[in-house]
């Protein structure tokens, strides 16, 4: 990682391969890794550090104590809160706003426009579509959700397992099914898929 010095005369000193547009604008102690490039009018807070090889589109913001692991890419207009943390390999689209203290796991991908509220976190690989908002207390299906999360490839497949909690117990959404936690449970058995049901199950029980 590489501190950001203000020169006297108002320019700065960059680290290697790192590309800094005009109008970019950060306070002495941000850090930036080698091979960043950040679009033009981009602002960084307090305290902000950025991976190596990190992509922002323009007019970026981020708040204080933001930390993006290396090889993230922010597209055009991105905000994100204060305390922000994106793991490895995320991408966000234009126009996505985080609310402080939201945490994305290594690999997430956000589509444009998606808004979490304060301190969502999404595991690792975790993929949401264009305009996906998520609040403080979001509703999927009608239910209020008290904690979710989406596992990747637990079949080996690629498919994606999406479980809500909510008052009554948990839902869960694999492929094209979508019922209780129960149903899934009953439904691969039959099917002898008993990875899944220690998964599932073992997941269930911790949320």
């Amino acid at each position: 990682m590489f501190k950001i010095e203000i020169k006297a005369n108002g320019g700065w000193i960059v680290p290697a391969y790192t590309q800094i547009d005009a109008g970019f604008e950060a306070p002495a102690w941000s850090e930036l890794g080698d091979g960043c490039k950040l679009g033009p009018y981009c602002e960084l807070g307090d305290g902000c550090k950025l991976g190596h090889g990190c992509k922002l589109g323009p007019d970026c913001t981020l708040g204080d104590g933001c930390k993006l692991g290396p090889d993230c890419t922010l597209g055009p207009y991105c905000k994100l809160g204060d305390g922000c943390k994106l793991g490895p390999y995320c991408e966000l689209g234009h126009n996505c706003e985080l609310g402080p203290d939201c945490t994305l796991g290594d690999g997430c991908k956000l589509g444009h426009g998606c808004k979490l509220g304060d301190g969502c976190k999404l595991g690792h690989g975790c993929k949401l579509g264009p305009s996906t908002e998520i609040g403080e207390n979001p509703t999927w299906l009608g239910v209020t959700v008290q904690s979710w999360l989406t596992l990747a490839n637990v079949d080996g497949t690629g498919m994606y397992v999406t479980m809500v909690k909510h008052a009554d117990g948990v839902m869960v959404n694999a492929g094209c099914f979508l019922g209780t936690l129960d149903e899934f449970i009953e439904k691969v058995i039959k099917r002898s898929m008993n990875r899944y049901v220690a998964v599932i199950s073992a997941v269930a029980a911790a949320m």
